[in-house]
């Protein structure tokens, strides 16, 4: 039980240290608390496993891609897309059941 406890707050104070910012009175206490030999164990486990999970995230992760991003290929889908939609719109209207439209030459009724 007293592991378990020691365990904990290995956790609490490996998380605080990962925050990156400590105060002075934090650091002094983590060195106090630190100076407990159990505590100590607790802690380098705690360092251990959290080592084996980069390790782990280096080795399984998937490789960067080195292909060069195509910043505008969004850009370009989504005008291609607007078009279609437009001529589409177009087209609706254009076979809508008017028959009446004026051509460069005159006026045509179907």
């Amino acid at each position: 039980m007293a592991e378990d406890t020691a365990l904990q707050e290995a956790a609490i104070w490996f998380a605080r240290r990962q925050r990156g910012v400590m105060s002075l009175e934090e650091r002094a206490d983590f060195e106090r608390w630190r100076a407990v030999r159990r505590n100590a164990a607790a802690m380098d486990q705690m360092e251990r496993a959290w080592a084996r999970m980069d390790q782990a995230r280096d080795r399984f992760a998937p490789a960067a891609s080195t292909a060069p991003v195509n910043r505008f290929a969004f850009a370009r889908s989504a005008v291609l897309a607007l078009l279609c939609v437009a001529s589409v719109g177009v087209g609706l209207v254009s076979y809508s059941g008017h028959s009446s439209f004026w051509t460069r030459l005159d006026w045509v009724e179907r």
